[in-house]
């Protein structure tokens, strides 16, 4: 008896603990996706060796709903990586830690506006052009004045003096901003001032930048564009002036609804670094890596780097160039299509190189097996130009390449 009392008086205290925790409203969200790629000559040389694999990701996002107003907010990626790589590998044990938290914040309504404070995302604004998603220590503020709001944010991206020889040795952002959006019409603007010290390399790095964007729906008409303008310089502990920096990107895209069909067009431009300017660095703008006009050229999906000459390689980012693009799609019950022509080229090039990257045909499927699983297959095809032979005078010869892809993803 004197068992079933302390049994009793145990489970007694545990549903007292337990009480406030139980109360809490827990919801979860994610996707998993599985994609297969096979890329046929990312080196545009002639008789390259291709390359085919498979990656995958698990994403679980998780709120907290702890009172009226008040959330904890989670997310983390498991098993995100290439098959068959040392983190993918089923005989490696520790594969099992391939977990990665990339939010975790606390978010809460006051009387002048909803703040998030913790670890969660940054650069992202306006259009996808121009964005590249991090996440990092940030307390952000989000107030609304009638049908306008206002935004402000401070971000530390990296932290260097702490404990150690260093007086002042981070990364430090601050925002202000604000947008509307009414009626389809979604206009915004971004003032951020961006401070990097490094006193390793004893040097002071400041940058004004202003992004503004707007997107509008008129009638079956579509539109959004965006500018980055970027100015700012490198200083030594001294104060002495050591480069300018400089940075223009803008993009225009605008897309006509034909009942379940659609037509469009987009140009985009990156303002590049100016090869005979040792004072100035002007490609310090660019397309972003998150934006992903075509499948192969610009596009962060398939992590390749095309070219193999020195200097004519190009990344996942347009930071020197312009793109022109038209596109058309349209979607048939639960299968959509889309395709795209474009053409690329660079702002600024090196004495003896020729600016064009090439010409990109992309054609993209997807269908839904169900409402929340999608599978979805596309080929790209590069007219690589000769931007990727470097200098005219060597005797480079490059090839064309082209990419499948396929991808099979559920959301929960």
């Amino acid at each position: 008896m004197k068992k079933l009392l302390v049994i009793l008086f145990a489970l007694g205290l545990v549903f007292a603990f337990s009480a406030p925790v139980m109360a809490v409203d827990v919801s979860f969200d994610g996707s998993y996706r599985i994609r297969g790629w096979y890329d046929s000559n990312s080196a545009l040389q002639k008789e390259s060796t291709p390359s085919a694999y498979y990656d995958q990701r698990m994403r679980v996002g998780t709120t907290f709903q702890v009172a009226e107003g008040l959330k904890v907010i989670t997310r983390f990626d498991a098993l995100d990586g290439i098959w068959g790589t040392t983190a993918m590998r089923g005989d490696n044990p520790t594969a099992v830690n391939n977990v990665q938290f990339d939010k975790a914040y606390v978010q809460f309504v006051t009387g002048i506006g909803q703040v998030r404070a913790g670890f969660f995302s940054d650069g992202v604004w306006g259009t996808d052009f121009g964005d590249l998603e991090i996440f990092c220590g940030k307390i952000d503020l989000i107030s609304k004045v009638g049908d306008i709001y206002l935004y402000l944010n401070t971000t530390k991206r990296s932290e260097g003096d702490m404990g150690t020889v260093y007086s002042d040795h981070d990364n430090d952002g601050y925002v202000a901003a604000f947008w509307y959006n009414k009626d389809g019409i979604n206009p915004g603007f971004l003032y951020k001032y961006y401070r990097v010290a490094d006193s390793a390399a004893d040097n002071l790095t400041t940058m004004n930048i202003v992004i503004p964007f707007v997107k509008a729906t008129l009638g079956d008409l579509y539109v959004e564009s965006e500018i980055i303008w970027i100015d700012g310089e490198i200083n030594n502990a001294a104060g002495t002036h050591l480069v300018d920096l400089e940075g223009l990107a803008a993009y225009a895209m605008a897309k006509y609804n034909l009942g379940s069909a659609y037509v469009g067009g987009l140009i985009a431009y990156a303002k590049g670094n100016d090869p005979t300017d040792a004072t100035t660095n002007g490609g310090m703008a660019n397309s972003g890596g998150d934006w992903d006009p075509m499948l192969i050229l610009f596009n962060d999906n398939c992590p390749t780097s095309l070219g193999w000459v020195p200097g004519s390689t190009t990344g996942t980012a347009m930071n020197n160039g312009y793109i022109y693009q038209v596109f058309a799609g349209t979607t048939i019950d639960k299968l959509s299509l889309r395709g795209s022509f474009s053409y690329a080229t660079a702002d600024e090039v090196a004495v003896g190189f020729d600016g064009d990257y090439g010409t990109e045909l992309d054609l993209e499927a997807s269908y839904k097996i169900y409402d929340n699983l999608t599978y979805q297959v596309g080929f790209g095809y590069l007219w690589a130009g000769d931007y990727y032979k470097g200098a005219t005078a060597a005797a480079n010869e490059i090839d064309d390449t082209y990419l499948l892809m396929n991808k099979l993803q559920v959301t929960f």
